[in-house]
């Protein structure tokens, strides 16, 4: 556990353990994950008199109000939610290590660049 003034060292080792905890890259999707009742159109089917089949869908919403929504199998469906949970853990590591970030810049604790003539 840190200190309530974290040194450079703390801040770089919680970055790290921030990044090393983080899932494969590709192993990430941007969306929702939900499931709704549809009915298949069958006349004879249960479904047309009553609850419709269970399907899952990934929704993704993009610019200009476009959203697209792709059916999940049910053998993907365990694959996909986690791929969606990996997105939201991305940026809350984000986040995290920006916030980390600005605390090392504050404290003026990050290093110049090698190569900045600027800072020599």
């Amino acid at each position: 556990m840190m200190s309530n003034k974290p040194n450079r060292q703390d801040l770089e080792t919680l970055k790290n353990s921030i990044i090393a905890a983080l899932p494969p890259f590709s192993e990430i999707v941007r969306g929702s994950i939900f499931e709704r009742q549809v009915k298949c159109g069958k006349t004879s089917c249960r479904c047309a008199k009553g609850q419709g089949h269970p399907t899952t869908y990934l929704s993704v919403s993009f610019e200009k109000g476009k959203t697209v929504q792709i059916t999940v199998p049910k053998r993907l469906i365990p694959t996909v939610r986690k791929w969606v949970e990996n997105y939201s853990r991305f940026w809350d590591a984000l986040e995290q290590i920006s916030e980390i970030n600005r605390q090392l810049l504050r404290k003026r604790l990050l290093d110049p660049e090698p190569n900045d003539r600027r800072t020599r």
